[in-house]
C-alpha cells in the first residue's frame, strides 16, 4: 500500500531539518579543521622552556686567602640571544655560599653574557668545606616578536663542595727577569718580562717633523728601561753627513745639511723592538722610502716605497705619504681576544693643514691594509690603557664650535658592538667620533672674545685655553681657561678668566698628573695650577738661568716633578705640588766652543724621559754654526747628577726609548746611534794544560765587545782582533774613539773577570783578574792535587755589557821523584895506592845529559869525596885542640 504524498508544508519542514543537520556537521568539521590548523600554525604561542644551570668552582682544593673562580652558566643561550650581544640575556643569577662555620654569603645577581655565562671570584678565609649552589629565577622573553612572551623556567645548579686547606696551592710563576742578553719575541707566558719592553709610537709631532714624539703629554715613556751608559750598539747612516772635504773650507758651516727646519732627516717609531722611519733625501722633506730596522742589530728587515709618492704639480707638497705613528690594539670580545700592531701613514694634513687621509700598514711586512679618510685633524694622540680595549688611540679636536673625542677602536670596528676587529678597507674618520660637545663662548653672560682651543691633552683632563696678545708674545693681561673630562666631555671647571702679566710672554709649558704649568719667558718664572679645579697651586717661582734662558724653554712632568729646560743650558726640577726647586743642572761655561759661551739645550719636543733619567740634546736647529762639544746628556731625574754623556748634536728629533735602548740621530755625521747593553765574548787558554803537581799554570784570555756595530767593516778593519770591552767609567770616551773618530783615550780600564778553578776533589778556588786596554787578562795559579781541574772564566756583565763566560780544563801529574844514587865506596888510602872511585852505574831508562844520567852520578861522586875530606880535616883539627 503506497504512502500518501506529503504536502508542501511537510516537505519544507523536512528540508529545514535536513539543512540544520548539515549546518551543524559543517560547523563541527570547520571547527575541527580550524583546531587542526591551529595546532600546526607557524606562530609560536607562549610556551615554557626548561633551563639547566651549571656551576663550576675551581681550583679545588685551595689554600686560605687564595681566590677561586666561580662560573655559573646556562647550558645554552636564550632563544633570542646573538653573538652580537643583542637579544635577551639570562638575568638574576645568584650564587649562595655556605662557609665551614655555617654562615652564608651570596654572590650576584649577575646577568649572563651572550652565550649564557657569568663569572666571579671568591676568596675563602676559613679552612674546611665550603658549599656553592647557583640559582636562576626564570624570566619571560621580551626581545622581538617571534619569542615574545616565551617563559624560561627557573633552575638550580647541583651543589659544589670546595675544600679549603691551610697551605696555599702552587700558582704559576713567570720566569724571572733575565740577567743576560734577550731578544724579541717575549714568550707569551713570560708576564714578568713585559716590563722589559715598551714602544715609542710617535703619537705626537715635534716641531718641524711628521712624527717621533711619544704622545700628547710629551716624551715621557714610563714603561721601558733606559741605558745607564753611553755604550753604542750600532750606527747607521741616513744620508751624507759630516765634513764635505777639500777644497771646501773645513769650518762650522761646511758640513752636509743636518739642522735645517726645512729638511727632515729622521723621526722614530718603535714597535716590538723594530724601528720604523721615513728615509728622506738630503734636499727636501719628501720620503723616498720607509725602513723597518731591528733595534738590536741595525739590520734592515724591510724597505718599501710609500704608496702615494710626490706630485710635483702640487705646490703645497701634500700629495705624498709619510709614516705618521704606530699602535698596538688589544681587543677582547666574546669571539676573540689578543693584540695586533698597526702602522699609520698620513697623506696631506699635518703641517700643511686641511683634511688628511690615514693609510694602515702591517708592521711585520709593510703590506697595505686599508684607509681612514676625511681625517678632520691630525692631532696629538693619547693611548687609552683602560680595559677591555687597551691601546685605543684617543684624539681630541675642535671644529664647528665643538670639542670632539675620536676613538680609534670605534673607527676601526665601525662602532663599538662588534665581535671582530679588522683594519677596514675604507672608512670615514668620523665613524670614530665617540662624543662631541659644544665649547662655551661666554663666561656667564660675558662673551669670551675669542675661541677656546685645546692647550693640553692628558688622560684625565683636556685643558682649553684662550690667551690673546697685543702683538706676538705680548699678553693682553688675561687668559681664559677650562677643564673638560677627557673621557666624558663634561666640563669639570671654568671657563674662568685668569689675570696674567700684561705685555709679557706667558705660555703653557706642560700638563700631566693633575697639574698644568705656565711660564713667563720674560721674567723666567713658573706657575703651577690644578687640572682638577683650575686653582693655583704655586708660583711665581723664579728659575735659575742666564740671559740665553729667555730665548726658548720647554717642560716635562714626570716622577712627581716638573722639569723646565732652556736654551741657556739650564734644567730646573720643581716639586709638582709645591713648586719648590729640588735641583738645578748646568754644564756651565762653554768657553769658545759655542758662539753663546754656554751649551744650549734644544727644546721643541726633542727631550726624552724614562727609567728615572732625563735625556737632553745640546745643540739647536735653524742656523749654523754646528759647534763642537755638544753632548747627549743623561741626567738623574731625582738628584740632577749627570749619569752619562757623549758627543752628539741631536736636536733634530727626540731620542726614542724602547726595550731598554735609546735610539737617536746625530747631526754631526747624519747617523742613527743606538745605545744599550751589548753582547760580549770571553775566551780562555792555559799555557800548559798538563803540568806536574806544584807547578804554576798561566791562565789567560780576553773579554771582547760583540755588539753589532763592532762587526761593521770599518770597525773590523781598525780592530782586526776585535773591540775590547772597557769599564763603564771609560765608556763614553772609548765609544767616541771607536765610532766617532775621536782620539784614543790615554788610560782605559778593562773589565773584571772571575776565574773559578775546581780541583779533582770538587773544591773551588776563585782568582780575580782585570782585562787591559786590549781586552786581555792573565793570572798565575798553582795546583796542589793530582788530577783534572775545571776552569770557568766569567765576565759578570756591567751597565754597558751583558755577561759571558767560557770554560776549559787542565791536568796535573805527580811531581818527579829524586833520582836514585849509587853508593860510593869509602876510599882507602896507603902509601903505595891512591884512592879510587868506582865507575857509576847508569840505568838504561835513565836520561842522560845536563839533567841526569852519567853526569849526575859523576857530580854526586865528587861531592861525596869532598864531604869525606871535609869531615877528615875537621877530625884532625879537633885532635890538635885537645
Amino acid at each position: 500500500m503506497s504512502k500518501p504524498e506529503k504536502t508542501f508544508g511537510e516537505r519544507r519542514k523536512m528540508k529545514l531539518q535536513r539543512n540544520k543537520k548539515t549546518t551543524a556537521i559543517t560547523l563541527t568539521l570547520m571547527l575541527a579543521i580550524a583546531m587542526t590548523l591551529a595546532a600546526f600554525s607557524p606562530t609560536v604561542q607562549a610556551i615554557e622552556i626548561p633551563t639547566f644551570l651549571i656551576l663550576s668552582v675551581e681550583p679545588d682544593p685551595v689554600g686560605v686567602n687564595q681566590a677561586v673562580f666561580v662560573n655559573a652558566f646556562l647550558s645554552k643561550p636564550t632563544p633570542t640571544s646573538s653573538m652580537g650581544g643583542v637579544g635577551d640575556h639570562y638575568v638574576g643569577i645568584r650564587i649562595e655560599i655556605t662557609q665551614p662555620d655555617g654562615t652564608k654569603k651570596a654572590l650576584g645577581p649577575y646577568t649572563a653574557d651572550a652565550v649564557g655565562g657569568t663569572w666571579a671570584t671568591f676568596v675563602p678565609t676559613q679552612t674546611g668545606n665550603y658549599t656553592f649552589q647557583a640559582s636562576y629565577p626564570g624570566q619571560t622573553l621580551t626581545y622581538g616578536t617571534t619569542y615574545n612572551g616565551t617563559i624560561l623556567k627557573p633552575s638550580v645548579s647541583a651543589t659544589v663542595t670546595l675544600v679549603v686547606q691551610q697551605d696555599s696551592i702552587p700558582t704559576y710563576s713567570s720566569p724571572p727577569l733575565p740577567n743576560e742578553y734577550w731578544s724579541r719575541p717575549i714568550y707569551a707566558t713570560n708576564y714578568e718580562w713585559a716590563k722589559l719592553g715598551g714602544s715609542w709610537f710617535g703619537l705626537a709631532t715635534p716641531a718641524f717633523a711628521t712624527t717621533g714624539q711619544y704622545d700628547a703629554t710629551g716624551n715621557f715613556n714610563p714603561y721601558s728601561p733606559a741605558p745607564n751608559t753611553g755604550h753604542i750598539l750600532w750606527t747607521k747612516p741616513t744620508s751624507f753627513g759630516g765634513q764635505v772635504g777639500a777644497p771646501f773650507r773645513s769650518d762650522q758651516e761646511s758640513q752636509y745639511t743636518s739642522t735645517s727646519i726645512l729638511v727632515n732627516h729622521w723621526e722614530p717609531i718603535v714597535i716590538n723592538g723594530i724601528l720604523y722611519y721615513n728615509e728622506y733625501s738630503s734636499v727636501d722633506s719628501v720620503p723616498k722610502s720607509w725602513l723597518a730596522v731591528d733595534l738590536r742589530t741595525g739590520e734592515t728587515l724591510w724597505e718599501r716605497t710609500p704608496g702615494i709618492t710626490y706630485n710635483q704639480s702640487d705646490t703645497r707638497s701634500t700629495t705624498y705619504e709619510r709614516l705618521r705613528m704606530g699602535d698596538i690594539v688589544k681587543f677582547h670580545s666574546m669571539q676573540e681576544y689578543g693584540s695586533f700592531p698597526l702602522l699609520y701613514s698620513i697623506v696631506g694634513g699635518g703641517m700643511f693643514g686641511g683634511a688628511a687621509t690615514y693609510r694602515l700598514y702591517d708592521p711585520v711586512s709593510g703590506s697595505y691594509l686599508g684607509t681612514i679618510g676625511n681625517v678632520t685633524t691630525d692631532s696629538a694622540y693619547l693611548m687609552n690603557f683602560a680595559e677591555p680595549n687597551e691601546g685605543t688611540l684617543l684624539g681630541y679636536h675642535t671644529s664647528g664650535g665643538n670639542l670632539t673625542m675620536w676613538n680609534s677602536t670605534r673607527c676601526l670596528a665601525g662602532g663599538l658592538s662588534t665581535l671582530t676587529l679588522r683594519p677596514p678597507a675604507a672608512r670615514n674618520f668620523t665613524v670614530g667620533n665617540q662624543w662631541s660637545v659644544p665649547v662655551p663662548t661666554t663666561i656667564g653672560t660675558t662673551p669670551i672674545g675669542g675661541a677656546l682651543s685645546i692647550a693640553a691633552r692628558t688622560p684625565e683632563v683636556i685643558l682649553m685655553r684662550y690667551s690673546p696678545n697685543y702683538v706676538s708674545q705680548s699678553s693682553r693681561g688675561f687668559a681664559v681657561e677650562m677643564g673638560v673630562n677627557a673621557l666624558t666631555g663634561q666640563i669639570m671647571w671654568g671657563p674662568t678668566n685668569r689675570t696674567i702679566p700684561e705685555y709679557q710672554d706667558v705660555a703653557l709649558l706642560t700638563a700631566r698628573d693633575g697639574v698644568f704649568v705656565t711660564h713667563n719667558k720674560d721674567t723666567n718664572e713658573a706657575y703651577g695650577f690644578s687640572l682638577t679645579d683650575g686653582s693655583q697651586l704655586w708660583g711665581p717661582v723664579k728659575l735659575v738661568g742666564n740671559a740665553w734662558s729667555t730665548i726658548s724653554r720647554a717642560g716635562q712632568i714626570a716622577y712627581g716633578m716638573v722639569y723646565i729646560f732652556d736654551f741657556g743650558g739650564f734644567v730646573n726640577a720643581l716639586d709638582l705640588q709645591t713648586g719648590e726647586i729640588k735641583w738645578t743642572y748646568t754644564r756651565g761655561s762653554a768657553g769658545y766652543e759655542t758662539p753663546y759661551g754656554v751649551y744650549p739645550i734644544w727644546q721643541f719636543g726633542t727631550h726624552s724621559v724614562a727609567d728615572g733619567k732625563l735625556f737632553f740634546s745640546e745643540g739647536h736647529m735653524y742656523d749654523p754654526p754646528l759647534f763642537a762639544g755638544s753632548q747627549r746628556l743623561a741626567i738623574d731625574a731625582y738628584t740632577g747628577e749627570l749619569v752619562w754623556s757623549i758627543l752628539s748634536f741631536s736636536g733634530r728629533a727626540p731620542g726614542a726609548i724602547a726595550d731598554g735602548m735609546l735610539v737617536q740621530w746625530n747631526s754631526y755625521d747624519a747617523q742613527i746611534y743606538t745605545f744599550g747593553k751589548g753582547q760580549t765574548s770571553t775566551s780562555v787558554t792555559i799555557q800548559n794544560d798538563v803540568v806536574p803537581r806544584g807547578n804554576a799554570i798561566l791562565i789567560k784570555g780576553t773579554v771582547m765587545d760583540e755588539s753589532p756595530g763592532t762587526k761593521n767593516p770599518d770597525r773590523v778593519a781598525r780592530f782586526p782582533d776585535g773591540v775590547p770591552a772597557v769599564a763603564d767609567a771609560d765608556m763614553s770616551p772609548w765609544m767616541e774613539y771607536v765610532y766617532m773618530q775621536q782620539p784614543k783615550p790615554a788610560n782605559v780600564t778593562g773589565v773584571p773577570v772571575k776565574i773559578t778553578i775546581t780541583d779533582p776533589n770538587g773544591d773551588n778556588y776563585d782568582v780575580a783578574a782585570t782585562t787591559d786596554k786590549d781586552g786581555k787578562y792573565a793570572a798565575m795559579w798553582t795546583p796542589q792535587v793530582e788530577g783534572i781541574y775545571a776552569v770557568t772564566v766569567s765576565f759578570e756583565g756591567s751597565e754597558s755589557y751583558w755577561p759571558s763566560q767560557t770554560a776549559t780544563s787542565f791536568g796535573t801529574v805527580a811531581a818527579p821523584s829524586p833520582l836514585p844514587v849509587t853508593p860510593t865506596p869509602t876510599p882507602t888510602t896507603s902509601a903505595t895506592t891512591p884512592p879510587t872511585t868506582a865507575p857509576p852505574t847508569v840505568s838504561p831508562s835513565q836520561p842522560v845529559g845536563p839533567g841526569g844520567g852519567e853526569n849526575t852520578v859523576i857530580y854526586v861522586g865528587i861531592a861525596a869525596v869532598v864531604i869525606i875530606a871535609v869531615i877528615a880535616a875537621a877530625a884532625i883539627a879537633l885532635r890538635r885542640r885537645k
